[in-house]
C-alpha cells in the first residue's frame, strides 16, 4: 500500500503518457524481476505505482536503474541485487529489502547466502571483492563523506576498475534514494 493515491493499471494503460513510461519502465527490468516476491502483497501499489501521479519522475528514475544494469557494465547481476539488498536492509526498507531478496534468490539460486546477507554480511559466504564491494555501498549508505580514497584504492585492490567504481557508487546512490521514496510513501509498510 502506499499512502498517497496511485494510478491503477486500467487508468494508467488510458493515459498515454503513463503507459508509455510505464511500458519503457518494465523493458527495462530482468526477466528475474517477472512474478511474484516473497513476502510482498502483489495486490498493494508498490514502488512504480508510487511514482504514477508523475510519469516523468517514473519514466527517468527507472531508466536510471535499468541503464545501471546494462550488460556492458563491469557489475554482474549478482553484484548488483547484492548492493540493492545490502543497501535496502541497512536502510531497513521493507519492501526493498523483501523485492531484492527475492530478486538474488532468483539470480542467485542459493536461499542460504541470502538469508546470510540478510542477517550479517561480513559472515556470509562471498568473495573479497564482493565484501569489498558492499562494505563501500554500506558505507555510501551510513555516510558518504567518510569516504576517502582509501576505499578506492581497496576496491581497485581486489579487481575493480574506476568504471566499476562508479556502477557501485550509482547502484548504491540510487538504492538509497528509492527506498527512502518507499519509506516515505508507505510502499510495503503496512
Amino acid at each position: 500500500m502506499a499512502w498517497i493515491r496511485t494510478i491503477g493499471r486500467e487508468e494508467a494503460e488510458a493515459d498515454a503518457e503513463l503507459a508509455g513510461a510505464m511500458a519503457a519502465q518494465h523493458a527495462l527490468y530482468p526477466a528475474e524481476y517477472d512474478g511474484p516476491i516473497r513476502g510482498i502483497d502483489e495486490a498493494m501499489p508498490g514502488i512504480v505505482a508510487a511514482h504514477t501521479l508523475i510519469p516523468q519522475a517514473l519514466y527517468h528514475a527507472f531508466a536510471t536503474f535499468g541503464s545501471l544494469m546494462a550488460a556492458d557494465l563491469p557489475l554482474s547481476r549478482r553484484d548488483h541485487e547484492m548492493i540493492a539488498l545490502m543497501v535496502s536492509v541497512t536502510n531497513r526498507c521493507r519492501y526493498c529489502s523483501a523485492s531484492h531478496a527475492e530478486f538474488l534468490r532468483r539470480v542467485v539460486l542459493d536461499d542460504e547466502l541470502v538469508r546470510r546477507l540478510q542477517e550479517d554480511y561480513a559472515n556470509a559466504a562471498i568473495t573479497e571483492a564482493e565484501r569489498a564491494m558492499l562494505d563501500y555501498a554500506v558505507q555510501v549508505t551510513r555516510d558518504a563523506t567518510r569516504i576517502t580514497p582509501a576505499w578506492h584504492d581497496r576496491l581497485r585492490a581486489v579487481g575493480f576498475d574506476d568504471r566499476g567504481i562508479l556502477q557501485i557508487t550509482l547502484i548504491a546512490s540510487w538504492f538509497n534514494s528509492i527506498n527512502r521514496t518507499a519509506d516515505a510513501l508507505g510502499v510495503g509498510r503496512d
